[in-house]
């Protein structure tokens, strides 16, 4: 009796495309958050195309279509189903992200958080951001990767760690930009801040 979930404003199986759309952004923070996080990311099967157990997170004992899997959802859910590859594909291009590197030369830590303003971990009951970033280097070449979760229902704007001269920073990854959640095209920052939109996760 203590199940403390939120279905988006509305419980069940709904046609309002306002409430699909919130729907499929948050299965993709989700995946994006785990997938850029240490340890192994657990994920159920078909949470890779939007399997649903009917608001159920306990089905084990459910022998029906509650528990089963719908690989109808695969062909339906095929945009979700290549967000998911492509983030493992990135979480296997980065090794920052899984463990601790040899440093980078400009002095980054292994993994550090940061708010609203980088390098600012002090959180607080009310605060709605919260960045990870990794970095580390090997011999073949540096890796920093940036995490930001914007939690709350308003864009926030994010101050990102200032990089050494003739480095910057290249958003790869915004939920907020929906069918465009993975950045096709190269988007070089020119300030070291961003404009995140509710609700959404950043890389």
């Amino acid at each position: 009796n203590d199940n403390r979930s939120w279905n988006c404003g509305y419980e069940g199986k709904t046609n309002q495309p306002e409430i699909l759309s919130l729907r499929n952004k948050m299965v993709r923070n989700a995946c994006a958050v785990l997938m850029c996080s240490r340890g192994t990311p657990m994920f159920l099967a078909g949470d890779e195309f939007g399997n649903s157990q009917f608001g159920n997170n306990n089905a084990y004992c459910q022998d029906n279509e509650i528990s089963w899997l719908d690989w109808r959802d695969l062909e339906k859910n095929q945009e979700l189903f290549q967000f998911f590859r492509f983030m493992i594909d990135f979480r296997k291009r980065h090794r920052a992200i899984r463990e601790d590197m040899d440093p980078v030369d400009f002095g980054f830590p292994c993994m550090s958080c940061h708010g609203t303003r980088a390098w600012d971990e002090n959180y607080v009951w009310d605060s709605k951001v919260v960045g990870v970033m990794f970095a580390g280097r090997s011999q073949e070449e540096e890796d920093i990767v940036y995490l930001g979760i914007n939690a709350f229902w308003k864009p926030q704007q994010i101050g990102l760690p200032a990089l050494p001269a003739n480095r910057y920073w290249i958003p790869v990854v915004d939920t907020a930009r929906e069918e465009e959640t993975v950045i096709g095209q190269e988007e070089i920052l020119d300030r070291n801040v961003y404009v995140m939109g509710a609700r959404s996760v950043l890389i």
